[in-house]
């Protein structure tokens, strides 16, 4: 694995703003603008739900900032809880995609605290609800998410090219978990070298229930077809993933020139039909 010189100082990134961090994460040699940000332990040791990550919400209202050509959301709530992979993700009208692969029990789970005074909910989805609340997981928006570990790797691949790919993790880290990414465009990968992602690593839950956000936004119209979530192996350190978003891909340059010549041959074939219509 190529490592990333990407290292930062969480102290000092903690009080610059979301606009100056998104900076620092430009990365010219990757051709791939990224938005990064981090709330350590945003509610630790209490076995509550918290929302009160800035650092994260700051990170990706930057990337969804940037996104001017259209995205869309796939937030994991049409989901039945314990779903496992293969899941299938809808991204409006932009695209469609297969979540696969995952390590073991790897579905979608909840933080409903309503169902667990619901006497129709099955007691197994209350003491998962309580394992996973306690544990330090969330929903960055709504109450369900992708569970996973870092023992094995797990890909979403899109049915088109898209621009850009964010989404946002919880818990992850804090048993020795990491996470690198892969861009693939029809199986060759684009991304050059692996992309990590600068979250603060912890050991034996030091640093349990943290939240980030991750966003990478291809420069000159780069495209692709397929992320790749690159695990470490670790078995134990099991995180969420949530709200993955995609950004619409800018045609590539062929397309957008057959479209500029097919508009210039409809200007002059309807000023031809204007002068045609003079004379007569």
């Amino acid at each position: 694995m190529v490592q990333s010189s990407m290292f930062y100082n969480k102290s000092i990134l903690s009080l610059l703003g979301a606009s100056l961090l998104t900076a620092a994460l430009t990365a010219p040699a990757q051709a791939y603008q990224l938005f990064f940000g981090e709330d350590i332990n945003p509610n630790p040791g209490e076995g509550l739900l918290f929302g009160d990550i800035p650092n994260s919400r700051a990170a990706e209202a930057a990337f969804l900032a940037a996104l001017t050509n259209g995205y869309a959301t796939e937030d994991f709530e049409s989901f039945e809880i314990f779903t496992p992979a293969e899941l299938n993700l809808a991204f409006g009208n932009i695209a469609t995609a297969t979540l696969s692969g995952g390590g073991p029990n790897s579905s979608v789970r909840s933080v409903d605290t309503d169902l667990l005074n619901d006497p129709t909910t099955p007691q197994a989805v209350k003491d998962d609800i309580l394992r996973e609340i306690s544990l330090g997981r969330n929903a960055s928006s709504g109450t369900q998410y992708w569970l996973t570990n870092a023992v094995a790797d797990f890909t979403v691949s899109f049915d088109q090219a898209v621009g850009g790919f964010g989404f946002y993790s919880y818990d992850l880290g804090d048993y020795g978990g990491t996470v690198a990414l892969q861009l693939f465009l029809n199986g060759i990968e684009v991304s050059q070298d692996w992309i990590n992602i600068p979250f603060t690593q912890g050991a034996a839950g030091s640093t349990d229930g943290s939240a980030f956000y991750f966003g990478l936004l291809g420069n000159n119209n780069q495209r692709f077809d397929q992320v790749k979530f690159r695990m470490n192996g670790v078995t134990g350190d099991q995180f969420a993933f949530d709200d993955m978003t995609i950004a619409k891909a800018v045609p590539e340059p062929g397309t957008l020139l057959a479209l500029l010549g097919l508009g210039a041959l409809g200007s002059t074939f309807l000023k031809r039909r204007s002068n045609a219509a003079e004379v007569e």
